[in-house]
C-alpha cells in the first residue's frame, strides 16, 4: 500500500507491505521492519528494526496514537505530528463510490476480512465485517465474482463510503446491512 506523507512541510511517499504481524515500511530509499507489541484503542507501541549507518540492525521502541478519516490519516509518534493520505493503487479508475467497491455504510472499525485478492464468491457471501457501536455489520458480495482489490486491513477505522473491496469490474456500496 502506497502512502503520500506530510513530514514536517514536506510531501514524501512510503510503502508499506503487510508479512504476517509485520510492516515493511520503505521511505526515502530506507527500509525499516514495524511490529506492533500493544493496542489500547488510537494508542500503540511499535518495535522498529531499521539498519544503522555501521549496517547493524538497530531496535527501538516507538509510542504513537494515530486517527482515520476517510483516507487521511494524523499520527503522533514520540511527540511528532505526522499527517498523511493513502494513496489506493487504481483510484483514479475506482474512486470509493464507484461502480466496483464495495464501500462502508457508517463509520466503523473492520474487525474481520473473510477474503482475499483472487477469491471467487457468491452474491449474498460475507465480505467484511465491520464493528460499529458494538454491532456486527457484514459486508455481503451483491453479486458473483472474483476479489480483485481489498483495500482495508484488521482494526482499521473506515468512514462512510470509503472503498473496503472490488469484485471483478464492479464498484458497488452497500447500501444496507445484510445477514
Amino acid at each position: 500500500m502506497k502512502f503520500k506523507v506530510n513530514v514536517d512541510g514536506q510531501e514524501k511517499e512510503i510503502e508499506a507491505i503487510r508479512q504476517g504481524d509485520r510492516l515493511r515500511v520503505s521511505y526515502d530509499g530506507l527500509t525499516a521492519e514495524v511490529l506492533v507489541i500493544h493496542t489500547n484503542g488510537p494508542h500503540f507501541v511499535l518495535e522498529v528494526e531499521e539498519p544503522g549507518p555501521d549496517g547493524f540492525v538497530r531496535r527501538k521502541r516507538v509510542r504513537a496514537a494515530g486517527h482515520a478519516q476517510g483516507d487521511k490519516r494524523q499520527l503522533w509518534v514520540n511527540g511528532r505530528n505526522l499527517t498523511y493520505e493513502r494513496v489506493r493503487e487504481g483510484s483514479a479508475a475506482h474512486p470509493a463510490g464507484d461502480a466496483g467497491s464495495l464501500s462502508a455504510t457508517i463509520p466503523a472499525v473492520v474487525s474481520e476480512i473473510l477474503v482475499q485478492v483472487g477469491d471467487q464468491v457468491a452474491a449474498g457471501d460475507k465480505l467484511i465485517l465491520l464493528e460499529s457501536m458494538k454491532m456486527v455489520l457484514p459486508i455481503n458480495a451483491p453479486t458473483a465474482g472474483r476479489v480483485t482489490a481489498v483495500h482495508c486491513a484488521v482494526g482499521e477505522a473506515v468512514q462512510l463510503g470509503v472503498q473496503l473491496v472490488e469484485i471483478g469490474d464492479f464498484v458497488l456500496k452497500d447500501s444496507s446491512p445484510k445477514d
